[in-house]
């Protein structure tokens, strides 16, 4: 086996333990979801909802992009020991502020159809401040390719909201307050896994320019008010525009067609952290064909069972929620290809382009969504859904190839060498050796 070859395959080994890991959180959601559909009801648990998806929103939105600027900095060796824990620590305390002022003044107006629910949520954003503060020093981890401290955050959080919802559930004390406040503590207390990857022996002389970095974090920010815009607007804007059930059935929905997702979010940031370490696209242009076979089979057999499970896991007052499922794992397949060559885009300077085409795909998002919703709710925002990534993948890939010189068989038709090496590395993943 060439040295590229080993090289590629110990990379391989690390998206399959990295997708593992990631898949704790989604599994977890197909033993609570059903939980909380039962234990919350349709109006409980649409109230739940209600106000964990701003907060969700809020946790990645207000980063500003600096995650993403230390990944690419930290990976390029442009940033090292101290300097990337001081930038992280001042960017967290910025990242709070805004996000807190913000989410303050708009809550009445989020939660006008809701009253009561707007001191509950006045309360959670308590938590704002600690999550965006480990969002930065995740971006650290990642950009020193620590992933198995990044696989153990998820997995520990993914396992304690696991154990005290069924707890909870056993002892029926658990409520929609309750059931965010757990979701939101076990985020927190999973990140305390990252502080190990803050410590940096290294001696290297950090050679940031900070204009750079800022500009950097700036046009990230800009494509993550698209892109999480894209991922989250529907159920934010779904509160005022339909009534409780229809955006519980659509929770339920974007829960189950996410859990493919756990493999996306690997490859992308695997890609990512490579990608900008090594300088070479054809690195995105492999992990986006890999995660595109992957997707297309994946969401195909989950579309097959979707009818029989859904009901069987959520009860039968959550029927309505299965066509929409198999809307959104169509999406999901396009979602795919959008995220594996968006971090292309950001490690090949095309950095403000992705943010006008993520940018682009919020508006068309929030358009369908009002013009969809309001009649045909939970099936109205799926269809938008499916759309607009659909649109983003023809648009980000066009630039991509453009760029990079590289053609769209070689960002979408997996190789037999693709196949090979994925092979041997599942042979080494899960030998006893």
């Amino acid at each position: 086996m060439s040295q590229a070859t080993t090289y590629r395959v110990s990379r391989l080994k690390i998206l399959i333990f990295s997708s593992l890991a990631n898949l704790a959180a989604p599994l977890s959601t197909v033993v609570t979801g059903p939980l909380l559909a039962r234990a919350l009801g349709p109006e409980g648990r649409g109230t739940a909802a209600a106000l964990l998806a701003p907060l969700s929103l809020s946790g990645i939105l207000f980063t500003l992009g600096v995650p993403e600027a230390l990944t690419y900095f930290v990976a390029s060796g442009k940033l090292t020991g101290k300097s990337a824990l001081k930038i992280a620590a001042a960017a967290g305390v910025i990242c709070a502020i805004a996000g807190c002022v913000t989410l303050f003044f708009i809550a009445p107006y989020l939660f006008r159809r809701q009253t009561g629910s707007i001191l509950e949520f006045d309360l959670l954003l308590l938590s704002l401040p600690v999550t965006l503060l480990f969002a930065a020093f995740r971006g650290i981890a990642q950009g020193r390719q620590l992933f198995r401290i990044i696989n153990r955050e998820r997995v520990v959080s993914a396992v304690l909201r696991l154990a005290l919802i069924l707890g909870l559930v056993s002892i029926h004390a658990l409520t929609p307050v309750v059931a965010v406040w757990v979701t939101v503590l076990t985020g927190v207390l999973g990140s305390l896994f990252l502080l190990p990857a803050l410590r940096d022996r290294s001696a290297a002389i950090s050679r940031l320019d900070l204009r750079a970095f800022s500009n950097y974090a700036g046009s990230a920010a800009l494509a993550n008010f698209g892109g999480l815009l894209v991922i989250r607007l529907d159920q934010v804007l779904m509160v005022s525009l339909t009534s409780r059930a229809e955006l519980a059935y659509y929770a339920v929905a974007a829960s189950l067609a996410e859990l493919p997702l756990a493999v996306v979010s690997a490859c992308r940031d695997l890609a990512f952290s490579v990608a900008a370490e090594r300088d070479d696209p054809l690195v995105i242009a492999r992990f986006c064909r890999l995660t595109l076979a992957a997707m297309s089979t994946t969401c195909v057999a989950a579309g097959l069972v979707t009818p029989f499970l859904l009901p069987l896991l959520f009860g039968k007052n959550f029927t309505p929620a299965t066509g929409m499922a198999e809307i959104l794992l169509i999406a999901t397949v396009a979602r795919a290809v959008t995220a594996v060559i968006g971090a292309g885009l950001m490690t090949a300077g095309q950095t403000w382009i992705r943010s006008s085409i993520q940018l682009g795909g919020a508006a068309f998002t929030a358009l369908l969504v009002f013009a969809l919703v309001p009649r045909w709710g939970g099936w109205g925002a799926a269809v938008a859904t499916a759309l607009t990534y659909a649109a983003l993948a023809a648009a980000s890939l066009f630039v991509y190839v453009r760029a990079t010189g590289l053609t769209w068989r070689q960002c979408l038709v997996p190789s037999l060498p693709d196949m090979q090496n994925l092979r041997s590395a599942a042979i080494l993943t899960f030998s006893r050796k």
